[in-house]
């Protein structure tokens, strides 16, 4: 199974983690850099198996605010609808 990490330290904008799941995940060119099209992407383009592993998150809230919590969100609801999609949010960092 392939992991791809989203480390809330790295990614300091909302703009900088589309481009990034852009990438990693090889959506198409036409990707819109916005929540819908993160869902659409997710689950018409992801190859699978895929673990999403967001670890410090909380660095990602502090930085982002609510818009954390919609991405977290669309992420988690994408992995509802697609087998083979898991999401893990790492709310603290652990010990």
């Amino acid at each position: 199974m392939r992991e791809l990490i989203i480390d809330g330290f790295k990614l300091q904008t909302e703009e900088e983690l589309h481009i990034y799941l852009k990438k990693e995940l090889k959506f198409p060119e036409h990707y819109g850099n916005n929540l819908d099209a993160l869902y659409d992407c997710l689950v018409d383009y992801t190859s699978l198996p895929l673990t999403v592993k967001w670890v410090h998150f909380e660095e990602s809230r502090k930085i982002l605010g609510s818009r954390a919590a919609a991405l977290a969100s669309v992420l988690k609801d994408a992995a509802e609808q697609v087998q083979g999609l898991e999401i893990r949010i790492e709310e603290k960092a652990s010990s």
